[in-house]
C-alpha cells in the first residue's frame, strides 16, 4: 500500500502536494520530483523516472526495485515483451521513447487513475486524489451509472466520472505528445491442461505454499473456513488474528476458535467497533466510487482493528474466485447444459403472463436468454435489469443513454467462448476482482494504514489454477481440489466446512443505524437534483426492501451511489 500522483505535460509542484495531501492515509509524499514538463510525487523509494506502488515482481517471483522496474521496461523492445508479475501500479519516464508509462499489475490490484486534459495529463491512486487537482470535472458518466447499478461495481477503465479513467490491469498506457495510448502487457492463459484431481491437488499444494512464502509478515486475518486455515497449514510461523463482529455480520468467533484449536494455533481474538453513521460515511469516502457491496463494511471495522496490532496482513481473498467457491459455476454451466431440453417459444410467449414475482420473472428471462451467455448472464446477475433500469430513469437519463446496453457493452469481451464457465472466469478476472473485490480491500486497507496480501493471487498460482478443466475444479461442494489438496494437512472438521460470506445486516442495531442512514441520504430532493432517476420508483424500492431479496439488492445499489454523490458531488 502506497502512493503515487504526478501532473505530465507541465511543472506544477502545488497541485501535486495538493493531489498527495488528498492521499495522505495512504503514506506520506516522501518524493516530490520536479522536471521541465512534469512533477511527480510518491510515498514510496522513487525518483524522477520511475514511481511504484506495491511490489512488482519477475517471473521468478523476486522482487524488483523501482530502478530494476524501470531498467526491464527501457529493455522491452514492445510493452507485450514484458514479463512482470506482482500487485503494483507504476508511472515511469521512458526517455528513450520520449514518453511516460502508467502501468498496472494484470490483476489491479495496485490502484491508479488518470485524466487527460488539453495539454495535461494527471494520474493517482485514488480518484480523491485526482479531484484534489481541482482540474477534473465532477460530471456524471451516465454510462458508467448505468453499468452500477446492473453489476453492483463501476466496471472497466472509465470511472463514475465523465474524461476520468483507470489503466486498465495488465496495460500500459504510454502518453506522448500529448496523445494517450493503452497496450496490454500481461494476459490470462485459459488453454486446459489435462490433470487429474488428485495430480491437480498435489501441485497446488505446492504452489500455495511457495506463495504464502513470498510475505514478510506472519500476521494473518482469521476467520472459520478453509481458505485462510489452508495458509496457517501451510505456514506453520503464522499469527492469526480474528476481529469479532456484530452478530448482524453473522459472527464467526465460535467457529473461529475452533478451527484454531483444532490446528493448534494461538489465535488473538479482537471486538470491532460497531457501526456508526460517521463510520457509515467514512467508507463510502473511502470507496472513491459508489460499490453496491455490503462487504465493505465488516471490512472497514477488520481493517480498524488490525491497524492497531500490525501493518500487513495475509488473507484467504480471492480462494472464491479461482477455485470455484461461488456455486454459479456449476449452476449455470449445468442450465446451459440442459437448454436444448427448455421449449424456449412456449416460454417466450408465456412471459408477459408470469406473475409479478422477481425470481419467477427473472429465471424465465435466464431459460429464455440462454442461447446467448451474455443475456443469460445479466438475467441471474443484474441488480436492476434493463427494463427496471428504464423505468427508474427520467425521461432525460434515458435520452443521454439512448439505446445502447451499457451493462451489456461491459461484460461482452468476456463472452469469446460457448463455454459459459470459462466466460464467468474471464469475467471474475476483468471485473469481478479488480473493480469490487480487490478495490475494496485496496481501499478499506489504506484507509487504516494497512496492507492486505493475498496468496491465493500470487501469478503461478493464477496460472496453474486458470488452465485446470472444470471438472476438476467444480464440484457439488466448493473447492473441491483445494479441499483435496488440504487431505492429511488440515482436520476434516475444518476442511470439509461449508463456506459461509457476509450478508446485509438483517436486524439489530447495526441494520438500525443503516435504515438511519438511508432515510438522511435517500431524500425526495436529492434523487430529484441529480435528474437521473424518478422518486416514485426509488420510493417503490425503498418500501419493498426490508421483506423483499430481491429489492434489498437493489436498496443497497442505490443507497450506495446516493450517499458517494452526497460525499463527492454536492
Amino acid at each position: 500500500m502506497g502512493m503515487i500522483c504526478g501532473i505530465l505535460g507541465k511543472a506544477d509542484p502545488a497541485l501535486v502536494r495538493a493531489m498527495a495531501g488528498a492521499m495522505r492515509h495512504r503514506g506520506s509524499p516522501a518524493h516530490v520530483r520536479e522536471g521541465a514538463d512534469f512533477t511527480v510525487a510518491s510515498s514510496g523509494d522513487a525518483d524522477a523516472q520511475v514511481l511504484v506502488d506495491g511490489a512488482p515482481r519477475d517471473m521468478a517471483g523476486q522482487a524488483l526495485l523501482p530502478k530494476e522496474l524501470l531498467a526491464h521496461c527501457r529493455d522491452a523492445i514492445r510493452p507485450e515483451d514484458l514479463k512482470l508479475r506482482g500487485a503494483f501500479a507504476a508511472a515511469l519516464h521512458m526517455e528513450g521513447r520520449n514518453s511516460w508509462w502508467l502501468m498496472r499489475d494484470r490483476l489491479g490490484r495496485g490502484p491508479l487513475y488518470y485524466y487527460v486534459g488539453p495539454d495535461f495529463l494527471i494520474f493517482a491512486s485514488e480518484l480523491k486524489g485526482l479531484l484534489a487537482s481541482g482540474k477534473v470535472p465532477r460530471t456524471l458518466n451516465p454510462f458508467s451509472v448505468d453499468r452500477m447499478l446492473a453489476l453492483g461495481c463501476v466496471p472497466g477503465s472509465a470511472s463514475i466520472l465523465d474524461g476520468v479513467c483507470r489503466v486498465t490491469p495488465g496495460h500500459i498506457a504510454e502518453y506522448r505528445n500529448g496523445r494517450l495510448q493503452e497496450t496490454p502487457f500481461a494476459k490470462f492463459d485459459f488453454q486446459v491442461r489435462e490433470l487429474s484431481r488428485d495430480q491437480a491437488a498435489q501441485k497446488l499444494r505446492g504452489l500455495l505454499r511457495q506463495a504464502v512464502s513470498r510475505y514478510d509478515s506472519d500476521n494473518l486475518l482469521w476467520s472459520s473456513g478453509i481458505d485462510c486455515a489452508a495458509l496457517a497449514a501451510l505456514r506453520q510461523s503464522a499469527n492469526p488474528l480474528h476481529v469479532q463482529l456484530d452478530r448482524g455480520w453473522e459472527d464467526e468467533t465460535k467457529l473461529a476458535k475452533e478451527s484454531a484449536r483444532l490446528l493448534k494455533l494461538k489465535l488473538r481474538v479482537e471486538a470491532a467497533e460497531t457501526l456508526t453513521a460517521d463510520a457509515f460515511r467514512k467508507v463510502v469516502y473511502h470507496l472513491d466510487e459508489p460499490m453496491a457491496d455490503a462487504a465493505a463494511f465488516p471490512l472497514w471495522l477488520i481493517c480498524q482493528q488490525a491497524a492497531e496490532l500490525g501493518d500487513s496482513f495475509m488473507t484467504g481473498f480471492g480462494a472464491d474466485e479461482l477455485l470455484g467457491g461461488y456455486q454459479r459455476f456449476r449452476i449455470l454451466q449445468m442450465a446451459r447444459g440442459a437448454r436444448g431440453l427448455v421449449p424456449l417459444n412456449l416460454l417466450s410467449g408465456l412471459m408477459p403472463a408470469l406473475p409479478p414475482n422477481a425470481f419467477v420473472r427473472r429465471g424465465g428471462q435466464y431459460l429464455t436468454s440462454i442461447r446467448d451467455p451474455r443475456d443469460a448472464y445479466l438475467a441471474v446477475v443484474s441488480l436492476f435489469d434493463r427494463k427496471e433500469r428504464e423505468e427508474l430513469y427520467t425521461k432525460q437519463a434515458r435520452e443521454s443513454l439512448g439505446e445502447r446496453d451499457a451493462p451489456l457493452g461491459v461484460i461482452d469481451a468476456h463472452f469469446g467462448t460457448d463455454d459459459m464457465t470459462r466466460n464467468l472466469l474471464s469475467l471474475d478476472l476483468g471485473i469481478t476482482l479488480p473493480d469490487l473485490l480487490l478495490a475494496r480491500c485496496d481501499r478499506m486497507a489504506a484507509a487504516h494504514g494497512v496492507t492486505l496480501q493475498h496468496p491465493y493471487l500470487d501469478g503461478d498460482l493464477v496460472d496453474f489454477l486458470l488452465r485446470l478443466e472444470p471438472g476438476v475444479k467444480y464440484g457439488v461442494r466448493s473447492k473441491p481440489v483445494l479441499r483435496a489438496a488440504l487431505k492429511g494437512v488440515l482436520p476434516a472438521r475444518v476442511r470439509l466446512r461449508a463456506r459461509r460470506g457476509f450478508k446485509m445486516p438483517q436486524s439489530g442495531r447495526t441494520l438500525g443505524v443503516i435504515e438511519s442512514v438511508a432515510r438522511d441520504t435517500l431524500t425526495r430532493d436529492r434523487v430529484l437534483s441529480t435528474g437521473l432517476m424518478e422518486w416514485r420508483r426509488v420510493e417503490e424500492v425503498m418500501r419493498s426492501a426490508s421483506h423483499n431479496v430481491y429489492r434489498r439488492r437493489q436498496f443497497w445499489a442505490l443507497l450506495m451511489f446516493f450517499a458517494w454523490h452526497r460525499e463527492f458531488m454536492e
